[in-house]
């Protein structure tokens, strides 16, 4: 087993990873939280209305979305500035997808989880209350960049592993750097969950958590 630090990890998270308590003879689910376990976009689109912009989304992406109140298109400078606000005030009110905790209870009883959410580290403590007040209770890892590299290292402390994610991209990165891991795709927001209907580099899709739990116990628990 190669226990050194995988290429690209951040050492920010490299550190958190540390701090967890992987038993490698029980099945491990890594998860992540925006648009899987609770809602961002719809959220995001009130708070940006409260501060006199519009999110105006044509797909599945922020890139461009954002509008001033007189109709001109925001600049990077004013979403990046919405952005902060919106983690720097909402993490802690951000509101849980039906199912999701009961979800993750019933797994956590024969699999371990962790979270990995690409939260701004400076978020990552209101995202760990908001989650518990949720009754999602689990090691929270806050990382930056492409996943792979945390799910290399989690999967080689791991004896068999799932990644939930709503990113394509994210679900390529564990493809790359960690493809033992089982892939399921996921997208919490019905009029999101449109846009993203063939991912290659998802091994499973999913239109509830109901669906979510029952992939998982197959694949980690029945194989």
């Amino acid at each position: 087993m190669d226990m050194t630090a995988p290429k690209g990890l951040h050492e920010n998270v490299a550190e958190q990873l540390m701090t967890l308590n992987i038993d490698i003879g029980k099945p491990l689910l890594a998860v992540d939280v925006d648009e899987v376990i609770v809602g961002l976009a719809g959220h995001l689109g009130e708070y940006a209305r409260e501060n006199n912009f519009d999110l105006r989304l044509t797909g599945y992406k922020l890139d461009g979305a954002l509008w001033r109140a007189d109709g001109t298109e925001a600049s990077k400078e004013d979403f990046n500035i919405l952005f902060r606000g919106f983690f720097e005030t909402q993490t802690r009110h951000q509101r849980a997808y039906p199912g999701a905790a009961d979800a993750l209870r019933m797994l956590s009883e024969r699999v371990q989880i962790v979270i990995l959410t690409n939260v701004p580290f400076y978020a990552r403590e209101d995202r760990v209350r908001n989650l518990a007040g949720h009754g999602i209770d689990y090691p929270v890892v806050a990382n930056a960049g492409p996943k792979g590299p945390a799910l290399r290292w989690l999967f080689d402390r791991a004896e068999r592993m799932a990644f939930i994610d709503d990113s394509p991209a994210q679900l390529a990165s564990s493809a790359a750097d960690a493809p033992e891991v089982t892939r399921i795709h996921f997208v919490g927001d019905d009029a999101l969950r449109g846009w993203l209907t063939d991912i290659d580099a998802a091994q499973h899709r999913a239109e509830d958590w109901a669906a979510l739990r029952q992939i998982v116990e197959t694949t980690l628990l029945e194989g």
